[in-house]
Formats: C-alpha cells, structure tokens, sequence
C-alpha cells in the first residue's frame, strides 16, 4: 500500500514538472512559478502544522485545517481521536523524519489556477515506544468548483507494520 502512494506521488511530481512555467524558483529540483512557490511552502507549514497537532495531541486545532466540506460530512473528533490512539508512543521529530512538499497536481484557466491539490508526506517519524510511521495528506489550496473543499480533505497514517489511520475523506 505504502509503494502505491508513493509511485502516486512520483507520478504526480512528474506530471508537474512538465506542466510547470515561468520559473521564480526551484523545489526539490522543480521549476515553480511564484504562486507554486508559495503553495509548496504552504504545503510544507501544513506538514510541521499536522505533525504538531499530532503530537500535542491538539485536536482543535488539527480539525481547523480540514475543509469546511470535510468538517461538516465527517466525524472528525471522532477520526482524531482514533488516529491519536493509532500512533502507539510520543512522537519524536529527528534528523530521520522528512518533510515533502512537492505532490502536487494543479489546472489554470486564463493563466490563473482554478484548481491546485497538494500531497505533501511526512516520513521517517518515530515514537519513543520505536514504532515508525509516515503520513500523506490531500489538500486543497484552491477550488474554484467547490470553494468549501479548500482544505485538508485526508490524512492518512501508515504504521511500520503496514495498518493506516485516516482522518476525513478525499473528494474530488
């Protein structure tokens, strides 16, 4: 399952990478425009953010970040809480944990995005009870078809033994 995501994910890079002009910087390598600049830092605050939530065990604040469609069609707090008890320790962000911000896939109309989602993964966390986990998140940055869907739409968690938590559901 963990390959999956992650051979969707390189699918995905690829896919920008060639979709990408009008160069303003590079990350991970990637040609951006200034707007994709600062849609990859956002993803990349929204990865630390997540991260946090989780290990503070902040639910509140955590459930903020979903989409207001997400927030209103799932039961979050209680999706929150199942994840909380899902990652079995306190985590413990360490020079093996890694921050990607780059699964991105986005659409323009008039030179203006109408639709930018970002898959950003956090990898390489670990517990002090030595358990590892990764997680992916689905988020909308922009929407023009659905502006309550900006957002995070899922968090998924996978555990080194291969079982996975998600908190909310993609919608496209």
């Amino acid at each position: 399952m963990k390959k999956c995501i992650y051979i969707f994910l390189g699918l995905l890079i690829i896919a920008a990478a060639i979709s990408f002009s009008g160069c303003a910087s590079f990350a991970n390598g990637i040609k951006l425009t200034l707007a994709e600049k600062s849609f990859s830092e956002k993803a990349d605050q929204h990865n630390r953010d997540v991260l946090n939530c989780l290990r503070k065990h902040d639910a509140n604040s955590l459930k903020k970040m979903f989409s207001k469609k997400t927030r209103s069609t799932e039961d979050l707090d209680a999706q929150i809480n199942a994840a909380f008890d899902f990652i079995d320790g306190n985590i413990e962000v360490t020079d093996k944990t890694k921050f990607n911000s780059y699964g991105m896939q986005s659409s323009t109309e008039h030179g203006k995005f109408v639709l930018y989602v970002i898959s950003p993964t956090v990898t390489g966390i670990h517990t002090d009870k030595g358990r590892t986990y990764d997680i992916v998140t689905c988020e909308y940055l922009v929407n023009k078809y659905h502006p309550n869907y900006v957002g995070i739409m899922e968090i998924d968690i996978f555990a080194d033994d291969g079982s996975k938590c998600a908190i909310g559901k993609f919608l496209k």
